[in-house]
């Protein structure tokens, strides 16, 4: 079932009953949306997903693939860039036995993979170049001459530079 977005709770503070200012934390403010997909591969903690394009081979109707996610990676065999989140938890599935996993669709994403230099408030994509599941900032590279965008269209922005080869995305809800 999808998360409903009209429902949110504001306060980060409530009076408890004895009449103190009791402090909730941020979990109350965060706009974090996730869904639920199946897996039939391992997928990481933190790790960028795409939709799985190769249900499309055994189910026309697209349905299997709206489904199932895989770690994305723009440079495999069947390439996966259909980005839909970040994963919220480390999960192995298999074709016989597929596990759901949690992903977040919109909102902050922390210690996400990447690869190069990010500033804070970069718009990210899916790395062109990386592993499976990582990140990079969307930068202008000189093609024949001329300054253009990468192709790739950002799933998110940078909250953070990047360190360690981890990043915190702001991801963006795509109608996901």
């Amino acid at each position: 079932m999808a998360t409903t977005t009209i429902l949110q709770y504001l306060q980060n503070k409530a009076t408890s009953a004895g009449g103190a200012s009791v402090f909730l934390g941020t979990t109350p403010l965060d706009r974090l949306q996730t869904e639920t997909f199946l897996t039939e591969t391992a997928i990481v903690k933190g790790q960028v997903v795409a939709l799985d394009v190769t249900k499309m081979a055994t189910d026309a109707t697209g349905g299997s693939t709206a489904l199932t996610v895989i770690a994305a990676d723009f440079n495999s065999a069947t390439v996966q860039k259909l980005v839909v989140g970040v994963a919220q938890a480390s999960v192995t599935g298999t074709a016989t036995n597929p596990q759901p996993v949690t992903v977040i669709v919109r909102g902050p994403a922390l210690a996400v993979p990447a690869v190069g230099a990010i500033a804070i408030g970069s718009p990210v994509i899916l790395d062109p170049a990386g592993a499976a599941g990582s990140c990079a900032a969307q930068v202008t590279v000189a093609e024949g001459g001329a300054a253009t965008y990468q192709i790739s269209e950002a799933f998110g922005f940078a909250m953070t530079a990047a360190a360690a080869n981890l990043v915190n995305v702001y991801v963006l809800g795509k109608g996901i």
